[in-house]
């Protein structure tokens, strides 16, 4: 089970991890922001309501997490269109905000950027991978420092903004490469 702790805007000098509220100049800003995290009082464990990425979840997948436990993560990532896929992103965005009312999902108390560990069980070759979780900011494509993926598949992209736009949250964050991760601030 991937493990996430946070590292406060207070223990470092905020103007070193920039502000994701504007494009970054040139390159990468990464700045803490208030993650939403679930309450283990209010799941039945934080096992139970995780999920792989949206992508490898087949419909048996899909049908097992949601009926392991009514919070899984499951039900805001791969939101069952009704009928459209924009209606469904809408269920999305209302049931991730019913689970914050209901404190379900509560945000932290400062911003921060959260240190991602998440290792492979031993059987599969237990790679470890380790990362930074914090709200970025890119400077745009005429700067050439970041330059768009060449190998997206426009359906999944438009799938995935759709459900970002809608929900104004990032549900899943992005892995570069390097094991750099990265979610868009609420």
């Amino acid at each position: 089970m991937p493990r996430v702790s946070a590292v406060s805007a207070d223990d470092a000098a905020e103007s070193r991890y920039g502000d994701a509220g504007r494009v970054a100049a040139a390159g990468l800003s990464l700045s803490p922001f208030r993650g939403l995290r679930y309450d283990p009082g209010r799941v039945s464990s934080l096992a139970a309501v995780t999920s792989p990425p949206y992508d490898v979840v087949d419909d048996d997948g899909r049908l097992r997490l949601e009926t392991g436990d009514p919070h899984n993560v499951v039900r805001l990532i791969l939101p069952r269109p009704e009928p459209t896929a924009e209606s469904g992103y809408r269920r999305a965005a209302a049931l991730l905000a019913s689970w914050q009312r209901s404190g379900v999902l509560a945000p932290d108390p400062t911003p921060a950027l959260y240190v991602y560990e998440q290792q492979a069980p031993a059987e599969d070759g237990g790679l470890l991978q380790r990362g930074l979780i914090g709200a970025l900011a890119v400077s745009g494509p005429q700067a050439g420092v970041v330059l768009p993926h060449e190998e997206v598949m426009p359906r999944p992209v438009a799938d995935r903004v759709g459900l970002m736009r809608t929900t104004k949250a990032n549900l899943e964050p992005i892995r570069s490469p390097t094991g750099v991760t990265a979610a868009r601030p609420r």
